[in-house]
């Protein structure tokens, strides 16, 4: 995902941590009118100290999902929401993270492709005297 981003020459981009949620309010820190916070109001804190960039409903499975299959995953996430601002900027970064997604999977292809070319073929024999 890097070398993408640098190959495209797009320097607004960060790496850390993502923390991956399957509550949308309570697990990601918003109010819930109905229900006391208490539980939630130190989570943004207690995720910016363990040096978490990003929080999403998504990648956790993903990467689950590709480990059990023996594929390779990674998420580029367009942020559209600050919880750490209460900024809301929709479409702010989706371009950018669509072109690198399909960078990154150009990238890796060509990679894939020098490897196959450079690997000897396994099946061999030798000689057996009995």
């Amino acid at each position: 995902m890097i070398e993408a981003a640098e190959s495209l020459n797009i320097q607004n981009y960060h790496v850390g941590i993502t923390a991956t949620t399957a509550d949308f309010y309570a697990g990601q820190n918003r109010p819930i009118k109905s229900q006391s916070n208490l539980e939630t109001e130190n989570l943004l804190p207690t995720l910016q100290k363990a040096g978490v960039l990003n929080v999403e409903m998504e990648t956790a499975t993903l990467y689950t999902l590709a480990s059990l299959y023996g594929l390779r995953a990674g998420a580029v996430c367009a942020v559209y929401n600050s919880h750490a601002t209460n900024e809301f900027k929709p479409g702010a970064g989706e371009e950018n993270a669509i072109r690198i997604a399909n960078e990154a999977t150009k990238i890796l292809n060509e990679w894939d492709a020098k490897k196959k070319k450079k690997a000897r073929n396994p099946v061999f024999s030798l000689p057996f005297y009995g």
